[in-house]
C-alpha cells in the first residue's frame, strides 16, 4: 500500500499563521462592517475608526494585554495630535487622557460628569464599541 506523501510547509487549508487582534494587517468581515460604520454613519476619523475596531477585537481575544492599550493610546494622541496640531505638551496631555479613559474602560469604571464612577451595563448591541452606563 502506497501512501502519499505530504509535501513541505503549510498543508492546503491550514490556518496556522491566521492572525487576529490589534497586530493583524487585515480585518474581518465583521471588523470591516464595523470600520465603514464607524465611518461612513458615526463621522469618525479613518485613523481613530481603525484603531477602535483593531483595539476591540484585541481586547476581545487578550484583555489583559497592555501593551495593546498602549499602542492604541499612543497611535489615537498622535492621530489627534497631527489633526488639529497639537503642541508637544497638549499631546502629552491627551495622551494621558486616553491612557486614563482606557484604563478605566478595561477595569469596568466609567467616569460621569460629577466625577463618581459607574460600572458598564454591558455593550449596546448596536455599537459595541459603546458602553451605557446607569
Amino acid at each position: 500500500m502506497k501512501r502519499n506523501r505530504r509535501k513541505r510547509g503549510g498543508q492546503k487549508g491550514n490556518q496556522n499563521a491566521r492572525k487576529h487582534g490589534f497586530y493583524s494587517p487585515a480585518l474581518s468581515p465583521a471588523e470591516t462592517d464595523q470600520l465603514w460604520t464607524g465611518i461612513n454613519i458615526e463621522g469618525v476619523d479613518p485613523r481613530a475608526a481603525l484603531v477602535r475596531v483593531k483595539l476591540l477585537s484585541s481586547l476581545q481575544h487578550h484583555p489583559d494585554n497592555r501593551r495593546v492599550l498602549t499602542e492604541a493610546s499612543r497611535l489615537l494622541a498622535k492621530a489627534y495630535s497631527d489633526m488639529y496640531s497639537l503642541d508637544a505638551a497638549d499631546h502629552r496631555d491627551l495622551k494621558t487622557v486616553i491612557d486614563l479613559i482606557l484604563e478605566s474602560i478595561i477595569a469596568g469604571r466609567f467616569p460621569t460628569p460629577d466625577g463618581s464612577t459607574t460600572p458598564p451595563t454591558g455593550p449596546d448591541k448596536t455599537n459595541p464599541c459603546t458602553f451605557t452606563t446607569e
